[in-house]
């Protein structure tokens, strides 16, 4: 989706993602200053993004904010649900990586069917019935919402919330049943998409302690992409203790 997708790094600290965001920019690779987490503002959207959060990962996800916490942030509930609703009335016609990915697979989808998984092929073909009139509306309404969410975050340094509702699941019984797969993969999207959708910059950091790995999602604000690596150094090295 030309509109959504950006490029990011996968490493094993935040100072090797820094060195290699900073590659990627084309930009000369800096040390990252790790932001203290005292007196950090750490919001925490609870509500509709929290709603079937496996027992697992929010555990550990209240294990680290009172962490956290002890560490001098500053952590206040910090609602978004009335935005989340109004992306969702944004996207009447469909989701917009769908309606883009038709149009850019346009002279595969038919006579290229089965060099797709079914699934993804399913996705992409129902983005077509999009008009266009009803696509630009989405992409004005779009822009609309993030200046708007942007004014939501103007009083945080950052936006914490669980990665993924759920630790991964098995993909077998997925595979096996279109019922079972739609609904893992709703929760595994959920949390990361309203981010996409509202042009925020973000980073996973391990949750320490799991037997099962899920990660701790940080949101700043679009632009914001230094400034959320060097909070983010903070909070890992909170976390190591």
């Amino acid at each position: 989706s030309f509109s959504l997708d950006s490029l990011g790094p996968l490493a094993r600290t935040v100072a090797d993602c820094a060195a290699a965001d900073s590659v990627m920019a084309g930009e000369e690779p800096v040390p990252v200053e790790a932001f203290a987490v005292a007196g950090l503002r750490i919001g925490v959207p609870r509500g509709l993004l929290f709603t079937e959060t496996e027992p697992l990962v929010a555990e550990a996800f209240e294990r680290v904010l009172a962490l956290l916490s002890r560490s001098g942030a500053r952590i206040v509930d910090h609602p978004v649900d009335d935005l989340l609703a109004a992306m969702d009335a944004a996207l009447p016609d469909g989701s917009i990586a769908a309606i883009e990915a038709a149009a850019i697979h346009a002279d595969w989808l038919d006579s290229e069917a089965s060099r797709y998984d079914r699934r993804v092929h399913r996705r992409i073909v129902a983005g077509r019935t999009a008009s266009a009139a009803g696509y630009i509306r989405t992409m004005r309404r779009r822009a609309e919402l993030i200046a708007a969410f942007d004014r939501r975050l103007a009083p945080l340094d950052v936006l914490v919330l669980p990665a993924t509702a759920t630790t991964a699941p098995l993909i077998a019984p997925l595979e096996a049943d279109d019922a079972a797969f739609l609904a893992a993969n709703r929760l595994m999207l959920r949390n990361t998409a309203f981010g996409n959708f509202f042009d925020l910059t973000g980073l996973s950091l391990p949750m320490p302690g799991l037997s099962r790995p899920a990660g701790l999602m940080l949101l700043a604000r679009h632009g914001q992409d230094r400034r959320l690596l060097a909070i983010g150094a903070g909070i890992e090295a909170a976390l190591a203790g």
